[in-house]
């Protein structure tokens, strides 16, 4: 064995297990960590060597990428590149065998959600930090230490992977680094060492600290941190049955698929193991659509009747219109979206459900330019938020909302608020609905709105979900926190005007 490979099997950043410096692909190499460093192997003089730098590599010559190696190009996309983990998914999996594809959703999926508490884990058992160009090497730790936490097998075969993944990415110089830190991971957990003690409450709970110190101050430290835990765990899929929901349930018993009946929702079922949607019996009919349970409630709280003209403000996917719909066929829909990609989706929701709504694409802030000057019976505001409640099924959320979102978020809310509320017929209703769980979208951006119109009043709810909003004695809405194997996280305020 040469000098130059001996020197290559080191591992210059993964030694005491006692250091915490950040290490997030994004940062920057700290001092004597670059690749000028006493550690990095001599012997090749080339002027421009470096050994962070991939190996060029022809892809054409190579097989198709391991899954361990297809999720850390996801994680790149998604953590440096600020790519929506939607998109990444399109462009990484196309790239994987329909038999892995699966697997790359998921470890991809499952990393973003521990994210915080896994960078933490990972930073601890590294000397030094991995310098930012190598970011690709530093999330494929991630990869391998959620592997070893979450995967049902020999934590060999995780180290191994990732080994190998390093080859396949053209990082040969990381597979030391990659054998020594997560043999090392792996021998915690063997110990039933906690790898996660000694972390900042924010990365235990999972959350970006700007995100934990919000819900800190709505909420407390002790329920923020519970938020966090339920927005790292799996969400189940949630059917909306149109028909009878106890036969719907025996046609799936019959087909040996297991479901519960959601808590709250009187259409709802839970799948106990998530499936193709085109195997439930119904779905391409329109009998039966996915839909969170919390996002279920919004056709009980409009209390829509025959010949009323409803709006569906902010509409797309269009998953609520085809509830409307179905729900009172009788009723005349208006659904608008500022997105034209997104309202074809609305569309084919609704050819699904065979049902009629009228589609406007437009922007709910300015109805000037699209309404047609016809007072609306109801309307439905389910406006653009900060999502927190659904990071559980969106994780990319922690890594791409920013808090100089919020601001700009809830003036947009009360805009759309504003102007919406002046289609709204005398003795109307509206429903402002949103997926988050912060306080200033939700209850205080209802206080405010209150104080800015005299004609508007928020109604009690009869339901047994959430938790009532007030001030000073007036009601303002209702709160839901997502739970575990639940409903995702909501806020519904129901307005009536005079």
């Amino acid at each position: 064995m040469t000098d130059s490979s001996k020197n290559a099997q080191r591992n210059p950043w993964g030694g005491r297990s006692d250091r915490s410096a950040p290490s997030t692909p994004k940062g920057q190499a700290q001092k004597g960590s670059s690749a000028k460093s006493s550690h990095r192997p001599h012997q090749r003089s080339a002027a421009n060597f470096d050994p962070d730098r991939p190996v060029r590599v022809d892809p054409r010559t190579l097989p198709r990428l391991s899954p361990e190696a297809l999720t850390a190009q996801l994680l790149l996309s998604v953590v440096v590149q600020g790519v929506s983990l939607d998109a990444a998914l399109g462009r990484v999996l196309s790239q994987a065998q329909p038999v892995h594809r699966g697997l790359v959703q998921a470890m991809g999926y499952e990393v973003l959600r521990h994210y915080e508490a896994l960078v933490f884990w990972r930073d601890s058992l590294l000397e030094r930090p991995i310098p930012a160009k190598s970011a690709i090497i530093a999330l494929l730790l991630l990869v391998g230490l959620e592997r070893i936490r979450g995967a049902r097998r020999e934590a060999s075969r995780s180290v191994n992977s990732a080994v190998q993944a390093a080859r396949e990415l053209g990082h040969p110089w990381a597979t030391g680094l990659l054998n020594a830190v997560l043999r090392r991971a792996a021998r915690q957990i063997e110990e039933g060492v906690d790898p996660f003690a000694g972390a900042t409450p924010a990365a235990a709970a999972r959350l970006p600290a700007w995100l934990f110190e919000a819900l800190v101050a709505d909420w407390g430290e002790e329920r923020a941190s519970r938020l966090g835990f339920a927005l790292a765990t799996h969400p189940p899929m949630t059917l909306r049955v149109v028909g009878d929901r106890a036969v719907y349930g025996e046609q799936l018993t019959s087909m040996e698929i297991e479901a519960n009946p959601t808590a709250f929702s009187t259409r709802g079922l839970n799948l106990v193991h998530p499936m193709d949607v085109d195997r439930l019996p119904g779905f391409g009919e329109g009998q039966v659509s996915v839909q969170d349970e919390a996002a279920q409630w919004v056709v009980d709280l409009l209390d829509l009747a025959p010949g009323q003209h409803v709006l569906d403000a902010c509409s797309a996917p269009g998953g609520k219109t085809l509830a409307m719909l179905q729900h009172q066929p009788q009723a005349s829909v208006t659904a608008v979206d500022i997105d034209t990609t997104r309202m074809a989706r609305v569309q084919e929701n609704l050819e699904r459900g065979q049902v009629f709504a009228r589609l406007i694409v437009g922007d709910a802030g300015a109805p000037q330019d699209w309404w047609d000057g016809q007072p609306f019976d109801r309307i439905l505001a389910d406006v653009p938020c900060s999502a927190t409640g659904v990071i559980r099924r969106h994780p990319d959320i922690k890594r791409l909302r920013r808090p100089e979102d919020l601001p700009v978020l809830v003036a947009r809310q009360a805009a759309i608020l504003d102007a919406l509320w002046s289609l709204l017929k005398s003795g109307g209703r509206m429903v402002y609905a949103t997926c988050s769980i912060l306080d200033r979208e939700n209850a205080a951006q209802i206080a405010a709105f209150l104080r800015r119109h005299g004609d508007a009043r928020a109604l009690p709810m009869a339901v047994d979900w959430g938790e009532m909003r007030q001030t000073d004695g007036q009601f303002l809405g209702r709160q839901v926190f997502p739970v575990p194997e639940g409903h995702d996280g909501f806020f519904y305020a129901v307005l009536e005007k005079n």
